[in-house]
């Protein structure tokens, strides 16, 4: 069975905050990306090389046209029907036709589409990023808004290392209460691109689903309604982030529906307690001799 605290609040939504838009990215995700930057820069060295490397197939193709002219000009195969039909008596192939020609090879491109590979990036879609001012907008609707004593209210540093790891009931918070009264605004705007539109409709659908998926009451029809967003929300992150590769909770997630029909609500089913009981355990002070405790406590029942 899956937990929703796992596998929604600290899988989809943490993605979706982190690598998608960015804000916190994990350091093992930013290492690799600054790795993968690294490698794609190009030193005086390697500009050099290329160059030569260049100028050498150049020549290699000149020298193979002038050998194809000159065995030409010394024997010439017999034309077909078909070429002796649009060739003229007076057309002699020179050396500057045979090297244009040698540069019209078919060479299938490398970056071409290919919707079987999964490392294919559109490089018409830009990778996303808040500006400074929407990140500003963010942190100060975290710090402003007024929320019940008992919740937990997201960092106000949000995006920084100081924070360390965001907790589930942050993440919740965030996507529940805070992230639907401020990202509207940037992009439910007169003035807004139609890319701004696409990436608030898939915000759109997130949170629906994030809101049926963690409330304390469901019916089938809430079920069928939270596969609905949940589904439309995976085309369009497929869209509009074609460089993220949709992980394993992605995929599982698509059995939610499934479980609210059969368990009910998953919030009552959630790791939450189980987390809070072995936090409990975890600060019980047993100087270091579990083992003898254990034993000793087995002996005294």
């Amino acid at each position: 069975m899956l937990g929703f605290m796992h596998n929604w609040l600290e899988g989809i939504l943490e993605d979706h905050l982190c690598i998608l838009w960015g804000i916190g990215v994990p350091d093992d995700v930013q290492k690799a990306t600054g790795e993968i930057e690294q490698d794609e820069k190009f030193s005086e060295s390697d500009v050099s090389d290329s160059a030569s490397e260049l100028d050498g197939l150049r020549e290699e193709a000149e020298e193979a046209a002038e050998k194809a002219a000159n065995a030409m000009q010394e024997d010439p195969p017999s034309p077909t029907p078909s070429q002796t039909s649009t060739l003229s008596s007076s057309a002699t192939p020179t050396l500057s036709d045979y090297q244009q020609n040698a540069y019209q090879f078919d060479v299938p491109d490398a970056d071409e589409n290919d919707d079987n590979d999964p490392d294919y990036v559109d490089p018409a879609v830009p990778f996303f990023h808040f500006s400074d001012s929407q990140i500003a907008a963010i942190r100060n609707c975290i710090a402003e808004i007024g929320l019940p004593t008992w919740v937990q209210r997201p960092p106000a540093n949000l995006g920084e290392k100081a924070h360390g790891k965001l907790k589930a009931s942050e993440l919740l918070t965030l996507f529940s209460c805070i992230f639907p009264l401020i990202i509207p605004e940037f992009w439910h705007l007169p003035e807004a691109t139609n890319l701004d539109r696409l990436h608030l409709e898939s915000f759109h659908h997130l949170i629906s689903a994030t809101n049926i998926v963690c409330s304390f009451k469901t019916s089938n029809q809430d079920a069928d309604t939270y596969t609905h967003h949940y589904v439309q929300y995976r085309l369009s992150i497929r869209n509009l982030f074609p460089q993220f590769k949709q992980r394993l909770n992605h995929h599982m997630a698509m059995h939610n529906s499934a479980q609210m029909k059969y368990w009910g609500p998953l919030p009552s089913l959630s790791e939450f307690p189980g987390e809070r009981m072995n936090g409990m355990l975890q600060n019980i002070n047993t100087n270091r001799r579990l083992s003898k405790s254990s034993i000793i406590l087995s002996k005294t029942s």
